[in-house]
């Protein structure tokens, strides 16, 4: 065994058995401390993103749920809008409108024709052609109804000419007008 002792191989096998039982001692911490730092803080990030990630998730959700209630309310003001201006118009809807109110009124139509469809800036224009007959003040009456009505309305080209009635009185008229109702394109 003194003969290992004195041979230099035998320091050398030594020293390099103590380098590589320091190297594998010393690598997970040393040279790998950096490495274990690095996925710390990427863990530390991971976390926070992940927590920002559950914030945005939220907020949007909420920002969502407001956006629709937005929605409901203005499709509930369209429909309300509607009503006023309608995209269509049932031709004979209105002639029932226009001959109820003028029965309502106390007046007789004469003749009731519908007028062909025309453009008036960003509007089509739906009218008729009226004529009634009956007491001046039930013709206020008949318009003022008219003005009642869930569309937009106008009247044009009136005429009113007084006539003489069968008792000799004067109260009575025949008018001429034309009723618009106005739909959106």
């Amino acid at each position: 065994m003194n003969a290992y002792l004195r041979d230099p191989r035998f320091y050398i096998l030594i020293v390099g058995i103590l380098l590589v039982v320091a190297l594998l001692y010393m690598y997970p911490r040393k040279f790998s401390s950096g490495i274990n730092e690095r996925i710390e803080q990427a863990e530390q990030n991971l976390n926070m993103k992940s927590a920002e990630l559950s914030s945005l998730q939220a907020g949007t959700a909420s920002d969502m749920a407001i956006t629709e209630q937005e929605i409901n309310r203005l499709n509930q003001q369209l429909v309300e809008l509607d009503r006023y201006l309608p995209r269509s118009y049932d031709q004979d809807e209105v002639l029932d409108i226009l001959t109820e109110n003028a029965e309502n009124s106390g007046l007789q139509i004469n003749a009731l024709t519908p007028l062909p469809p025309s453009t008036e800036g960003d509007y089509v224009v739906y009218g008729w052609q009226i004529q009634i007959t009956g007491r001046f003040h039930r013709l206020g009456v008949f318009l003022d109804q008219l003005t009642q009505q869930m569309m937009m309305t106008a009247v044009t080209d009136l005429t009113v000419i007084q006539k003489k009635a069968s008792d000799g009185s004067y109260d009575n008229m025949e008018a001429n007008f034309t009723v618009s109702a106005f739909v959106q394109p």
